[in-house]
């Protein structure tokens, strides 16, 4: 026994007569000492957002998936009431006639126009073959996208505060106005939304496991936001910062290399459909970044300018009271996801023409997480005590209700504001037809062929189209090519169903000069019907003298 004790007495380190030891033990040969190193407390920082609490930690499977279900639900609940009942608009009509085109058709339009919506529409190809074209099914994938968007910001806010904050970011997010419009519509803005927040969960979950295979996830997931549509790319802003923050209070470890190989694959993933995108350009030219395009774009963005009020103040205390709690670099990152959008493409207007709400809808997770920022830093300098995160909910929540309805009543009338009542039109034609009539279109801004063609698809009897000579799919277009004579096209018919969505009352007006002047010398108008930006005009022919 003392021969072993004598041989690890000397590998001991012999202390420094000044410094402080620790007795190990006490043998005959001597007594074995370890120095006293003081252990020294890291100095209080902003923790990495790829690090969670302990208790979020040890969060369950059936506590995230909780997390999730909650504002998912209640997205779901608001965007499924009254699904049906509005009515379609232009570009709803679009996406619904580019999915029920053969697959050559569809692809000899997208060679000619909105080739950045590519996956959209064949994603809506293989839907409406299986669940139909009713406006019903054609919203439904769009309120599923918008649901799955809410549970995964509130997934998000559980990442970078904790649970209570992502439970109120994925409800406040559910309360929205433009939540509940744009889950109600037929176009990519939802998909977007959803695959904006997944990124940013997967870009957390890689910042906290590091491992290629998480890295590849983030980066596909980035690469269907850009593919779903091309503005939403500009999430990679805040990810760019998450991931520089979390590099740096890690010892600047292999995170940022990692990131910027599944940048990489982005970037491979976004640089050709932009380049398709700026080949096309051209039709997105109408949009403007004028004065009132600045004034209404909160209106538009949020649904209601209470409720843009609401989420700038909340937004605002949340910068102010994050910083105490530790929190000031998340609070900077939302601060970037939820403005720098909009400001990149303002500044960007003169090259990009994309100064428009609908893109910047990806936003909307940040400024809901902020507002639930703000709640969670009271909180935190305050209680930090359930009974008290439930008074603030409380209190918060059916505020936020209340002033929330106005908006929700809003985007559930059955009229889409400025948009043309084809249903009344195709209703009132209907009521009306008979035997050899024609019907024909006008109107420079839109013409209205696409619209009463959807709206009269179930009718037994349609009137005839008078002057198409090409159809859209022939064309590759939303637009059908008409002739260019218009007494040959006419010939003997002695009724035509003038549909024309001009601004003027007048049924000649928004149509070539030779075609107004030949209908004018032939017919004239024995009924006239008026809606929503929409007239309806029964042309009968004069007699002849």
């Amino acid at each position: 026994m003392l021969a072993e004790q004598e041989t690890l007495t000397p590998a001991r380190p012999r202390p420094h007569p000044h410094h402080p030891t620790i007795v190990l033990a006490r043998t005959r040969a001597g007594t074995i000492v370890l120095p006293w190193v003081p252990r020294r407390e890291p100095p209080p920082a902003d923790p990495s957002p790829a690090q969670d609490p302990a208790p979020e930690r040890r969060s369950t499977v059936w506590a995230r998936l909780a997390l999730f279900a909650v504002p998912a639900v209640t997205t779901f609940a608001l965007g499924w009431r009254g699904i049906g009942q509005r009515q379609m608009w232009n570009d709803e009509y679009a996406t619904q006639y580019a999915a029920t085109l053969s697959w050559g058709d569809l692809f000899h339009l997208l060679d000619h126009i909105d080739r950045v919506l590519t996956l959209y529409y064949v994603l809506m190809h293989f839907w409406v073959s299986l669940a139909g074209d009713s406006p019903t099914a054609l919203r439904l994938p769009s309120v599923i996208a918008m649901a799955s968007a809410a549970g995964f910001t509130a997934l998000v806010g559980q990442r970078l505060l904790n649970g209570y904050a992502g439970l109120l970011g994925g409800i406040i997010f559910a309360l929205l106005p433009a939540t509940t419009r744009y889950a109600q519509e037929a176009r990519p803005y939802a998909f977007a939304v959803a695959a904006a927040a997944l990124s940013t969960l997967l870009l957390l979950i890689a910042l906290d496991r590091p491992v290629w295979k998480l890295w590849l996830r983030y980066a596909l997931c980035v690469g269907l936001t850009a593919g779903f549509h091309l503005i939403a790319v500009l999430i990679v802003a805040p990810h760019a910062l998450l991931t520089w923050i979390c590099y740096q209070k890690r010892d600047r470890d292999v995170r940022l290399w990692k990131s910027i190989g599944a940048l990489a694959l982005v970037a491979a993933i976004a640089m050709p459909l932009a380049y398709a995108g700026s080949e096309q350009s051209a039709a997105i030219h109408w949009i403007k970044a004028d004065r009132e395009a600045v004034i209404q774009l909160p209106r538009q963005l949020f649904g209601s300018y209470a409720t843009a009020a609401a989420l700038a103040v909340m937004g605002f205390l949340a910068v102010l009271v994050l910083p105490f709690v530790r929190r000031r670099r998340i609070a900077v990152a939302l601060l970037v996801w939820a403005i720098l959008p909009p400001v990149f493409t303002y500044v960007t207007f003169p090259v990009l023409h994309a100064f428009l709400y609908r893109y910047l809808l990806f936003t909307l997770p940040a400024w809901a997480l902020l507002a639930a920022g703000g709640i969670y830093g009271i909180d935190r300098l305050l209680s930090r005590r359930v009974w008290a995160q439930v008074l603030i909910a409380m209190a918060v929540l059916p505020a936020l209700i209340m002033l929330t309805l106005p908006g929700q009543l809003t985007v559930r009338e059955r009229l889409v504001p400025n948009e043309p009542d084809f249903p009344a039109a195709a209703a009132t034609i209907t009521a009306g037809l008979k035997p050899g009539d024609g019907i024909a279109f006008a109107g420079a801004p839109r013409p209205p062929r696409m619209g009463m063609a959807y709206e009269m698809r179930g009718e037994p009897a349609r009137p005839v189209d008078v002057f198409l000579t090409q159809t859209a799919a022939q064309v590759g277009s939303y637009g059908a090519r008409e002739c260019p004579r218009t007494a040959s096209c006419v010939g003997d018919r002695s009724r035509i169903w003038l549909v024309s969505t001009s601004y003027s009352r007048d049924p000649w007006s928004e149509m070539p000069a030779e075609r107004a002047d030949t209908l004018s010398r032939l017919f004239k108008v024995a009924e006239s019907h008026h809606f929503q930006r929409l007239h309806v005009y029964l042309l009968v022919r004069k007699a002849a003298r």
